[in-house]
């Protein structure tokens, strides 16, 4: 017995080794950046509470940050195929500590608004130039950036998570001095990542680029003239699978505090704490095992665990029920996406993977604009179970879908 469970830990640390040293600098960057940005999740209790705004006021300068991110995304890609990621998710990191500033002095509404704005921008332009400077760190091998995306995923989860505990025992010192604290520790994480962006990412990654330069311009192209269908495809699932992850902010925490009045918001936690756990400590094992797979094959297969987790919640009428739908719908999250933005990546031209990148973050962001909307409209109007339905059906078509699309693969 103890035999097995060494050999399985050894194999599970196994699938986090294997990457370059310079991708292991992207995944503590993430790590800390997460720690830090999940002053976020927060910001509605600070506007209320504080500020003393009302409920609708405050969502309006919260939905700025997921407009911010849409610009954020593909902005960041962009600069990033003309200067260096490194150099990007390190100015990323100065507007973000900035904005944490801004947030000690600001109090007008359109002044909030901007900052939250701002913030999306910074967000998601870190998360873009990050994975761009992580992915091309990589060797030329689907295997290692399909893990190193899993990585990627597992420390931002692990970073919200060590977030919220922070953040728990730090509201007693007042929001103004964690947005201090927060601004200077970014600051300086600015400051260490602009040196290593010039140390690592300028040296390292000039190496790696003028050995992709080396390669002829016909097997540049041809990979794009076949996957010219491939690219909008992808980032049309991602639009839509986006409107049915947002739910979870949205509509799946009203059901669920609805359907389990007795526990409130313990089970909403509860759930909450079961996803991030899931994907902490199954991202890169499961990427492991699925890289063997046909990849569009896997994005369809991601987007109908997802929608089949949340359309199990129609005949859910306990909460071990809904237990076992937050576990298919995480295990979904994880596959799905991970495989979405490297196929993202891999049908990006060689000088424009930023941009590739950067146009799946700007999907996705555009998601999280839209989704909580039509959730809100759907469901005092048609019921929970009408966009459970819709979630199913959309993983459904999804997969059914990539029968089509893998062949471009």
């Amino acid at each position: 017995m103890q035999t097995h469970l060494a050999h399985l830990t050894k194999s599970y640390f196994s699938t986090y080794r294997g990457l370059s040293n310079t991708s292991y600098y992207g995944f503590v960057l993430s790590l800390l950046e997460s720690i830090f940005i999940g002053i976020y999740y927060y910001l509605s209790i600070y506007f209320i509470d504080v500020l003393h705004l009302d409920m609708f006021t405050s969502g309006m300068i919260i939905s700025c940050y997921g407009v911010g991110a849409v610009f954020g995304g593909i902005m960041s890609g962009k600069l990033s195929d003309q200067w260096s990621p490194g150099l990007v998710s390190a100015s990323a990191l100065l507007i973000q500590s900035i904005v944490c500033v801004f947030f000690v002095k600001l109090q007008t509404t359109v002044f909030l608004m901007c900052n939250v704005f701002m913030l999306g921008v910074a967000s998601y332009g870190f998360i873009t130039a990050n994975h761009l400077f992580v992915l091309n760190c990589c060797s030329d091998s689907d295997s290692q950036r399909l893990r190193a995306i899993n990585i990627l995923s597992m420390t931002s989860n692990l970073g919200l998570g060590l977030s919220a505990l922070i953040m728990g025992m730090a509201l007693t010192i007042g929001f103004h001095a964690i947005f201090l604290i927060s601004s200077i520790s970014l600051f300086l994480l600015a400051f260490a990542s602009y040196f290593c962006a010039w140390r690592v990412n300028l040296l390292g990654s000039a190496l790696l680029l003028n050995q992709k330069k080396s390669s002829t311009k016909k097997l540049d192209v041809t990979p794009m003239q076949s996957n010219k269908k491939l690219g909008p495809f992808i980032l049309l699932s991602v639009f839509f699978v986006g409107l049915i992850v947002t739910q979870l902010g949205t509509t799946y925490s009203i059901y669920i505090k609805e359907s389990f009045p007795e526990l409130g918001m313990k089970a909403i936690t509860f759930l909450f704490a079961l996803n991030s756990f899931i994907v902490v400590f199954l991202s890169a094992p499961l990427g492991v095992f699925i890289e063997q797979y046909n990849k569009i094959t896997m994005v369809g297969v991601g987007a109908f665990l997802i929608g089949y987790g949340m359309l199990m919640l129609s005949f859910s009428g306990s909460l071990i029920m809904v237990v076992v739908a937050c576990i298919v719908y995480t295990l979904g999250e994880i596959i799905f996406f991970s495989v979405a933005q490297l196929v993202c990546y891999k049908n990006g031209l060689q000088n424009k993977k930023g941009r590739s990148l950067g146009l799946y973050r700007m999907v996705y962001a555009s998601s999280r604009v839209i989704g909580p909307a039509v959730g809100g409209f759907i469901y005092p109007k048609f019921g929970a179970d009408m966009i459970w339905v819709a979630s199913g059906i959309i993983g459904l078509l999804c997969l059914i879908s990539c029968g089509y699309y893998k062949k471009f693969d």
